[in-house]
């Protein structure tokens, strides 16, 4: 279903390069990240601006996609104060709610909910999370990731305990039963145990 409201691009401003500088390398601008849904609300108190996206609601931006029931956005208002809308300035917040399903190469996340806090560099992913991408799956009561530390946090709760299911190992060999070789050759038959009397009788020398 196409959005019956509005799209929202939210742009992020990089800095300019004085015209004296020496020329860099050309770098690729990063895609526009984009918002899409059935429906928006836009608030703000005059520094704050609040946006509610819900019904089939859409994110996508720099090898990045998100899906949910419901999407928040909180963030701080530049420019004109008194506009009915102005202009977006630092997102403090984004939350996504229901049905929460975020995709980037390789990797597929799923909750209930997720928070987005871009000024701690880190996103929460609670009620019933999972993870799964081509090393495994984790999962847990709430899965914490930190942007550019290449780490996360599992913890386990009510719901059960922090869980990671990985590829299968190969056979170490641990535990196997050794079968013993089978003999080769003729047998040899142990000779009978021997009677100390009937020795003692052959060792005796009759006497003329």
């Amino acid at each position: 279903m196409k959005p019956l409201f509005a799209i929202v691009t939210l742009l992020v401003a990089l800095p300019t390069v004085p015209f004296a500088s020496l020329p860099e390398p050309t770098i690729a601008a990063a895609p526009e990240t984009v918002i899409s849904s059935d429906r928006l609300e836009m608030e703000n108190d005059g520094e704050k601006a609040f946006f509610l996206f819900s019904d089939n609601v859409k994110l996508t931006g720099n090898n990045l996609m998100v899906t949910c029931d419901r999407l928040e956005i909180h963030a701080d208002r530049t420019g004109d104060l008194e506009a009915n809308v102005g202009q977006i300035g630092s997102i403090r917040q984004i939350l996504a709610l229901g049905n929460v399903t975020i995709s980037q190469e390789g990797r597929v996340a799923r909750a209930g909910r997720a928070e987005v806090l871009p000024g701690q560099d880190k996103i929460v992913l609670t009620e019933n999370p999972i993870v799964t991408d081509t090393q495994g799956t984790v999962s847990g009561e709430s899965i914490t990731f930190f942007r550019g530390d290449r780490r996360a946090i599992v913890e386990g709760g009510a719901t059960g305990p922090a869980r990671v299911v990985l590829p299968a190992m190969p056979n170490l060999g641990f535990g196997d039963e050794v079968e013993e070789p089978e003999p080769t050759g003729t047998p040899v038959e142990p000779e009978p145990p021997s009677n100390p009397q009937e020795d003692a009788a052959d060792a005796t020398v009759d006497r003329p």
